[in-house]
């Protein structure tokens, strides 16, 4: 994808590292994983990719909220390929997304269970009523990684549906160790299947009326904060997606609380959305930790410190 911006320009938004051979690294805006998004400068447009998702439109909507007023994205442009056969790439990712949703088991007494309560977020899940659909977190315990040459980890599965209808459209997964102490040590160690635009984990059932919902990025900064703020809670996995991320229509959702990253892509994903949801009528407020660089799920470790 290229823009008429620079690629100084886009790095500098997204907070990347210059790398080897002259492009930009860093965490994909997208989907939120380590060091697979990479920005090049290429005829004076920046040019970008991201090795884990490869979502365009995600990737779009994600430099879009970046980049603020700056630029406005374009029309996805379909390859040759997807010209003959239409919709095949996306429906073979949702395909096998859909599969190793299915092949996961429920997370209690599991890997997945033990991580949520190591990352102190176990009980702010359990705290409200599920979706009817159910449980949106699985454990899967041998997931394919994408950049390891096949090889299976276990994996907490989290089902992302698409904000508006409840379509299932993705698979996020994160790699764990296999007690669930902690996330594997492999990169990424975390990774979706499947578009992630306008999706979410609904990790917990919707509220009715004028309760709140609180709305974050990943998945464990958004269980921290619905524990902290006490309300429930979806992830929208990432800043670009939570920055451009559809609702339903009123009278759904009528009041929300971002979660905000106190990062530079977080704020601005966070302001894109009060934006456009108080423009369709909704009460929006903004929550936003104190210390520059860090989530709620920083704020959460940190209290079971003290």
């Amino acid at each position: 994808m290229s823009t008429s911006f620079s690629g100084a320009e886009l790095a500098a938004r997204l907070s990347l590292r210059r790398s080897y051979g002259g492009a930009w690294r860093g965490n994909c805006p997208a989907c939120g994983y380590a060091g697979t998004f990479s920005v090049k400068q290429e005829g004076g447009r920046a040019l970008w990719w991201c090795a884990s998702c490869q979502d365009q439109a995600a990737l779009s909507a994600a430099v879009a909220a970046a980049m603020g007023e700056a630029w406005t994205p374009p029309p996805p442009r379909e390859t040759k390929r997807e010209l003959a056969h239409p919709g095949s790439h996306t429906q073979r990712k949702q395909a096998w997304a859909r599969q190793l949703w299915n092949d996961g088991l429920p997370i209690a007494g599991s890997p997945a269970e033990r991580y949520l309560e190591a990352r102190g977020v176990l009980t702010a899940w359990r705290a409200f009523p599920m979706p009817a659909e159910g449980e949106q977190l699985r454990f899967h315990p041998a997931a394919p990684h994408p950049a390891t040459g096949g090889e299976r980890l276990p994996a907490m599965l989290a089902l992302l549906r698409r904000a508006t209808d409840g379509e299932p459209v993705a698979v996020h997964r994160t790699y764990l160790r296999p007690d669930g102490s902690g996330k594997a040590e492999v990169e990424p160690a975390k990774a979706t299947l499947g578009p992630v635009a306008g999706g979410v984990v609904m990790l917990h059932g919707a509220p009715a009326g004028e309760a709140p919902l609180v709305i974050g990025e990943g998945i464990e900064s958004a269980l921290a904060a619905s524990l902290l703020l006490g309300a429930p809670a979806w992830s929208a996995t990432a800043a670009g997606n939570l920055g451009a991320l559809a609702l339903p229509p009123l009278p759904a959702l009528n009041t929300l609380l971002i979660a905000a990253d106190a990062d530079p892509p977080g704020e601005a994903a966070a302001w894109a959305s009060t934006q456009r949801w108080r423009g369709e009528g909704r009460s929006v407020r903004i929550a936003k930790p104190n210390r520059p660089g860090d989530d709620f799920a920083d704020i959460a470790a940190r209290r079971r410190k003290d």
